[in-house]
């Protein structure tokens, strides 16, 4: 079924898929917690072309890489290439953001702070924190995304970023939220053309509010966190990638999907990675 046909809506629309948290590294016989990561992510591209295809945008919300390798970005940018498709990228706390800003320069696969497309102006905000598994985001980077929303009142907001910025209940991921969100959190709140917030790092399908405005977690391409843990745990549930339809109204429809069965070899026990 494609999910796009099944939910019909207006040629202005923008379809939008957001696959996150891919973990590839130099090798492409590379494995986490017993999972090729290539491959799984390789199969989400698949799925997402059976199901959802064709999208008009595709994000990459961070952690594209387990070890910042320029083999393993650039292993993406030639997987990415074959879809034709506008892809945007951001880091994550495994990626390094001066690496994807050398490598990442070029259509189809591009990092760039900001993306403005039909009614909709997406901000793709770095919360990287060298060495740290947390996330920050530079008070710069949040005063250029106030201007810009500013100067564009008519434009609706979807705000992207690779870590959470409000905890998701599992104690241990939420030691790892984004450690000073509150200016960023006062422009969800303030700006009614804010729409909503994306984010990837949890390796779950969450959702929260701020100000009535949702903001989705989405799952990892390999591996998920089990939800409401209080530990490291891995879950049960198979990758996965969200879409989104987002309105000239600034209405925002969205969904998860999963293969149809987890990744061979997955060590459901293991205590960390």
């Amino acid at each position: 079924m494609n999910v796009f046909s099944a939910n019909r809506g207006e040629e202005s629309d923008i379809k939008i898929l957001q696959i996150s948290d891919m973990h590839l590294s130099a090798s492409i016989d590379a494995q986490l917690v017993g999972v090729n990561t290539e491959e799984s992510f390789l199969s989400i591209l698949t799925l997402a072309q059976d199901e959802s295809w064709p999208p008009d945008l595709i994000f990459l919300t961070g952690d594209l890489s387990q070890d910042s390798s320029t083999e393993s970005y650039s292993r993406l940018i030639q997987h990415l290439k074959g879809l034709h498709i506008p892809c945007y990228v951001l880091p994550g706390n495994h990626d390094t953001p001066d690496r994807l800003k050398e490598i990442f320069t070029a259509p189809p696969v591009i990092y760039q702070p900001f993306l403005h497309h039909k009614q909709w102006f997406f901000a793709f905000l770095d919360s990287e924190t060298p060495n740290e598994e947390g996330g920050t985001l530079d008070e710069n980077a949040i005063e250029n995304l106030q201007q810009e929303i500013m100067a564009h009142p008519d434009k609706h907001v979807l705000i992207c970023l690779h870590h959470q910025l409000i905890p998701v209940d599992s104690e241990w991921l939420d030691t790892m939220t984004v450690a000073n969100p509150d200016s960023l959190l006062k422009i969800i709140t303030e700006h009614s053309n804010v729409k909503g917030v994306i984010h990837g790092h949890v390796h779950q399908a969450s959702q929260g509010h701020i100000a009535n405005k949702p903001l989705y977690g989405t799952p990892s391409t390999c591996f998920q966190f089990k939800p409401l843990s209080k530990e490291f745990a891995i879950d049960d549930m198979p990758p996965g990638y969200r879409w989104l339809r987002l309105s000239s109204e600034g209405v925002i429809q969205t969904d998860v999907i999963r293969l149809d069965a987890m990744p061979a070899n997955l060590e459901r026990q293991s205590a960390g990675y």
